[in-house]
């Protein structure tokens, strides 16, 4: 309607004028007719403006959440939550494929004292059980129902992914760590009872972490059996001394 206004008033009527002059004889009729047009063009000036579009507005929000994030770099670490608002776990998320590169861990027991990782080259002693992830395999290999096993952390005498499960457990704590191939057997045969390929899902209790050189033998001792190792003294010792024994006759 403003189009039209301006039409009848600037095309329609040429009389119209701005500036007439001061021998017109409508001149006090036409000042007045400008002085109420001025303020309704000025008014109205915003509705030939057009309106912003959605996508700008989407536009916007995206960059100034992008300067956020760069300003803030922990606002772009968000955990990623499900439809109910829970962050989704790890371990629920677990795929047993190919694309499956990393583990995953749930505590059932949390223990206390101290923790496994707290220091390098740490003597742990615990136990297991394990398992296939798979569905067809539920039952638990029995070759890996291990009741006791001491090892030093570092040194490569623990699968790799349960070592690394292991990681930030306390002493009675008891852990689910679930191992895919890549950091298990990878694509060879294990004992013939660990196909290749296989994820494994481990429950593992830690039972002691040694914290001194005497803990450590003790540990050592316990996990080699006490009659062994005292029959294997016995006959180092039978050794060592009969072929004094046997110069001086006594056998």
């Amino acid at each position: 309607r403003y189009h039209t206004f301006l039409f009848e008033l600037f095309i329609s009527r040429p009389s119209y004028s701005l500036y007439p002059s001061q021998s017109s004889p409508s001149f006090n009729l036409k000042m007045v007719q400008t002085a109420l047009l001025l303020p309704l063009l000025l008014n109205g000036v915003a509705a030939f403006v057009p309106m912003q579009s959605s996508s700008s507005s989407v536009q916007r929000y995206e960059l100034a959440t992008t300067k956020i994030n760069q300003l803030v770099p922990e606002a772009a670490a968000l955990d990623v939550v499900d439809e109910d608002g829970a962050a989704a776990d790890p371990y629920d998320l677990y795929e047993p494929t190919n694309k499956q590169k990393i583990i995953a861990t749930r505590d059932v027991k949390v223990g206390s004292g101290y923790t496994v990782g707290e220091d390098e080259n740490q003597l742990l002693q615990i136990k297991f059980s394990a398992k296939f992830v798979e569905g067809k395999f539920t039952a638990d290999i029995r070759e890996f129902n291990v009741e006791s096993m001491v090892f030093k952390t570092g040194e490569q005498r623990c699968l790799p992914g349960l070592e690394q499960g292991l990681k930030g457990m306390k002493v009675g704590g008891v852990r689910k760590v679930r191992v895919p191939p890549n950091k298990g057997y990878g694509d060879n045969w294990y004992r013939g009872v660990v196909p290749p390929n296989s994820h494994l899902e481990f429950e593992a209790e830690v039972m002691a972490i040694a914290q001194s050189p005497g803990e450590e033998f003790m540990m050592k001792l316990e996990q080699f059996g006490v009659e062994r190792a005292i029959g294997a003294t016995v006959c180092f010792l039978y050794l060592a001394i009969s072929p004094i024994l046997e110069q001086k006759g006594y056998i």
